[in-house]
């Protein structure tokens, strides 16, 4: 019997006010004809109901886990929070562009001057991507496949995801290449950590951080190259020194 070839995913945890932000980043990626699994918060929604899976409170590493394991494996798997936009694009051309670049894990950039945890993160001029050491847990990124066995399932000991940057971190050293697309960047509209105690977990983070000599995330936020919008290709797809 002839396999069903792979396509791509989107998952995530989602609470019923946002719903229509989920709905709006869903909408390009159900045309895809992506696979999609969601677990509410609060209770289903009705508009979400066909792609939810399960519903009640817990940890989100656990829940996105309960999410990808409705799903068959996806050639691409976007990870993601209930509560952004992206700014003049959308989550199928994310995805496009990554695959296009080479990159195994990646995120869109911030919209500059919106709320970020991390600068590196925020969008840079003149610049189309980057190629990074780093890239951040939420609200939204994506998976390829030449490292999606290793990076999916989501290890659950992290709890709502605080760390998962180090894991990677460690990943981009053994060669998993990492990246920020400049050119289609998102917004955060929610309010960062507003329904859960996040104060022990970022202390284990920042103990984490210092006995690996890295604290305050020093040393593991580097951009390696830039692709810029004048040049034809990304200096990493034509210069094996990357």
């Amino acid at each position: 019997m002839e396999e069903t070839p792979a396509r791509n995913a989107i998952v995530g945890v989602y609470r019923r006010r946002n719903v229509d932000c989920v709905l709006r980043l869903l909408e390009p990626a159900l045309r895809a004809q992506w696979l999609t699994a969601w677990w509410a918060l609060d209770g289903v929604d009705p508009k979400l109901a066909d792609y939810t899976i399960g519903e009640g409170p817990g940890e989100k590493l656990l829940l996105v886990n309960r999410a990808l394991a409705k799903l068959p494996p996806a050639t691409w798997t976007v990870i993601s929070d209930d509560d952004l936009v992206f700014q003049d694009s959308n989550v199928v051309e994310f995805v496009m562009i990554c695959d296009a670049l080479q990159l195994d894990l990646a995120q869109p950039a911030r919209v500059r001057g919106t709320q970020r945890a991390h600068a590196i993160v925020e969008q840079r001029r003149r610049s189309r991507a980057r190629l990074t050491s780093f890239v951040e847990c939420g609200p939204l990124y994506a998976v390829g496949p030449r490292y999606r066995d290793r990076i999916l399932p989501l290890p659950e000991q992290r709890g709502m995801g605080w760390g998962l940057e180090i894991d990677w971190f460690d990943l981009h050293r053994g060669g998993c290449r990492l990246g920020i697309i400049d050119e289609l960047p998102m917004e955060h509209v929610g309010v960062p950590v507003a329904d859960y105690d996040y104060r022990e977990m970022n202390q284990k983070m920042k103990a984490e951080l210092v006995a690996r000599g890295n604290p305050r995330w020093k040393g593991m936020q580097e951009t390696l190259a830039v692709w810029r919008p004048w040049q034809a290709d990304a200096p990493w797809l034509r210069d094996r020194g990357y």
